[in-house]
């Protein structure tokens, strides 16, 4: 059973920056009228809130609006629009990768589950449409996780 963004274990372990994006990621799943949360609206999350994990994409030369649009438009769109009161649920998958990214966190000793640490275990999903887009978009995947597990020039909020 899909589990809620907002009951995602250690919430208030999460930084400001990674709660705007779980929070666009909502935002991104009813606009596609999904009736969940899953991985890719995580990833457009996290391509709509200004953080370590946008500024380790741009330092990677992607380009967020161009990757923003790749997978909206590759994502499928409900019909009819679904009626959920409250926080949408979290996919599988979606539930699986947030805590690959609190074992990350805890794992480097980090007090708080940043950006860096969702767009890392969004990027250790084989085979997912987020490393497909990445890819064709020319983001070299392997030389850009190592930079995720680094401590950043200026921690995130």
């Amino acid at each position: 059973m899909p589990t809620s963004a907002a009951t995602a274990p250690m919430h208030q372990d999460l930084t400001q920056s990674l709660r705007q994006s779980l929070d666009a990621a909502q935002g991104f799943a009813r606009e596609l009228r999904q009736d969940f949360v899953g991985t890719e609206h995580l990833m457009l999350g996290l391509l709509a809130t200004d953080g370590d994990a946008l500024r380790a994409l741009r330092s990677a030369h992607a380009e967020p609006q161009k990757l923003q649009s790749a997978l909206m438009t590759a994502l499928p769109r409900g019909e009819p629009p679904p009626i959920v009161t409250g926080d949408l649920p979290l996919s599988p998958k979606a539930q699986r990768v947030i805590n690959g990214a609190i074992v990350t966190a805890q794992v480097l000793r980090q007090p708080h589950v940043s950006t860096r640490f969702l767009l890392k275990a969004l990027l250790e999903e084989p085979r997912s449409m987020i490393r497909q887009s990445l890819e064709t978009a020319g983001v070299d995947i392997d030389a850009l996780l190592p930079s995720l597990v680094e401590k950043p020039i200026s921690p995130e909020s």
